[in-house]
C-alpha cells in the first residue's frame, strides 16, 4: 500500500509541478512541489520512506525535463539520502528536519543541474543563479511547505492505518 502511496502522491505532484506550480515564481525561482511531497513523505511516521523514493521521484521528473535523465535522478537521490541522514542521526523532530531538507535539497537540486551546465559549457554566474533562482525557490517552497505537509500527513493517516491498527 505504502508504494501506491507513495508513489501516486510523486506522480500527482510531478504533474502539478509542470502544469501549474512554474507559473508561481518569485523572480525566476518556482517551487519545488515535488521536493516538498518527497519530503513529507519520506518524514510520516507510518511511510518512513528510504532513499529510492528520491530516486523514483527522479525518474518522474526526469520524464518531464529536457535535462538528461541522471541530473534529476541524482540531485531527488542524493537529497533522499540527505533526508535520511538529517532524520536518524542529528534531529528526531521530524519538522525540523523538513525545513531543513528543503534548503538542503534545493541546493542540492540546482548544484545538480549547474554542474551539468558547467560541463557542456555553459557559463552563468553563480550569484545571480544564487539570487535570482535559487534563494527565491527556497522562499516560495518554504511558503508552500506547511500546508503540503499537512496535507501529506492526512492523507497518509488516512490511506495508511498505523501498524497496531487493522
Amino acid at each position: 500500500m505504502n508504494v501506491i502511496v507513495g508513489a501516486s502522491y510523486l506522480l500527482v505532484a510531478a504533474l502539478l509541478q509542470v502544469t501549474l506550480a512554474w507559473r508561481i515564481s518569485l523572480l525566476q525561482g518556482p517551487a519545488d512541489l515535488v521536493l516538498l511531497v518527497l519530503l513529507a513523505w519520506m518524514l510520516q511516521e507510518p511511510a518512513r520512506a528510504d532513499w529510492r523514493w528520491g530516486v523514483l521521484a527522479g525518474l518522474i521528473l526526469s520524464l518531464f525535463s529536457s535535462l538528461p535523465f541522471w541530473v534529476p535522478l541524482l540531485g531527488y537521490g542524493v537529497t533522499a539520502i540527505i533526508v535520511r541522514v538529517l532524520e536518524t542521526r542529528i534531529w528526531q523532530n521530524s519538522l525540523l528536519t523538513f525545513f531543513t531538507s528543503i534548503v538542503a535539497g534545493i541546493i542540492t537540486i540546482q548544484a545538480t543541474t549547474l554542474m551539468y551546465l558547467w560541463l557542456n559549457a555553459n557559463t552563468l554566474d553563480l550569484g545571480e543563479v544564487f539570487n535570482l533562482v535559487t534563494m527565491p525557490s527556497i522562499i516560495l517552497s518554504m511558503i508552500f511547505a506547511l500546508p503540503i505537509y499537512g496535507l501529506v500527513g492526512d492523507l497518509t493517516r488516512m490511506l495508511i492505518p498505523p501498524a497496531g491498527e487493522t
